[in-house]
């Protein structure tokens, strides 16, 4: 970009000096024909509609796809030269679709090449969301047998009272206070929690299995008759071997909320 501004500058010099000396005639006609050759040259070469832009872009993508078809790791030359030519928004859509790619033609050792280079271009919340999302397409792309994890209360097990509405959540012990999953229930009877009911793509179920971390897990109910409450606390460690994982309730585990006046 700089050595085109300064092939610029010096192009222009002669123009300048035409335009600047007394004894040249139609200034007006030149100036106006320079102009218009350079403008052309900026949207040609510079702008965001750049031919030579699109060009090279193309160009990186071939080479790339080559690389992904052969499930190698990425050039880190490529990727920065796609980060020169694109914008923000560009290189986001960009990389989206060489690590969905990638994904889809199971060629995890380029996608995770991809995934780590384009980490720092999702900033916002949003955006972020959109990135552990590939994540997690990667993760049960490499680890398929743990893309069902779940985690259910067993039916045998017992309430304290018929319930209005309740709430279950899981925790990574001693993590983030992030619930890697949560729903709300009106069945003691009916709860299953999967990967899918987290709040952060990836950091749910399955990556707690991938970790062997232990979990807890917090149940809060309120009661049809007088509204009363009652809740749960507990830790479980994980069966690696078993992706569904089972917890039964027995009665004396409901603890009452005290009531405030």
């Amino acid at each position: 970009m700089l050595i085109f501004y300064i092939l610029i500058f010096f192009a222009a010099l002669p123009i300048i000096a035409y335009l600047l000396s007394q004894k040249t005639n139609n200034k007006g006609l030149v100036l106006g024909y320079s102009i218009l050759i350079f403008a052309f040259c900026l949207i040609v070469f510079i702008s965001k509609f750049s031919l030579l832009g699109s060009l090279n872009k193309q160009i990186i993508t071939n080479n790339i796809t080559e690389e992904i078809y052969i499930d190698s790791k990425i050039s880190l030359e490529y990727l920065k030269e796609a980060e020169a030519i694109l914008d923000q928004e560009d290189i986001q859509i960009w990389m989206i679709s060489l690590i969905s790619k990638s994904i889809e033609l199971n060629k995890l050792k380029s996608a995770e090449s991809l995934i780590a280079f384009s980490e720092r271009f999702f900033v916002t919340n949003n955006e972020k969301v959109i990135f552990y999302g590939l994540y997690t397409s990667l993760r049960d792309a490499k680890f398929p047998e743990f893309k069902t994890s779940s985690f259910e209360i067993d039916q045998d097990s017992k309430s304290p009272c018929l319930i209005k509405t309740g709430n279950i959540r899981l925790f990574i012990m001693n993590g983030p206070d992030i619930p890697i999953a949560q729903k709300e229930f009106k069945d003691i009877q009916n709860i299953l929690l999967i990967n899918s009911d987290s709040i952060i793509p990836g950091f749910d179920i399955a990556s707690a299995h991938l970790n062997n971390e232990a979990i807890e897990f917090e149940i809060n109910v309120v009661c049809k008759e007088n509204l009363e409450e009652f809740y749960i606390k507990n830790l479980i460690v994980l069966n690696k071997s078993n992706i569904v994982n089972t917890y039964k309730i027995n009665p004396n585990e409901w603890l009452k909320k005290s009531q405030e006046l």
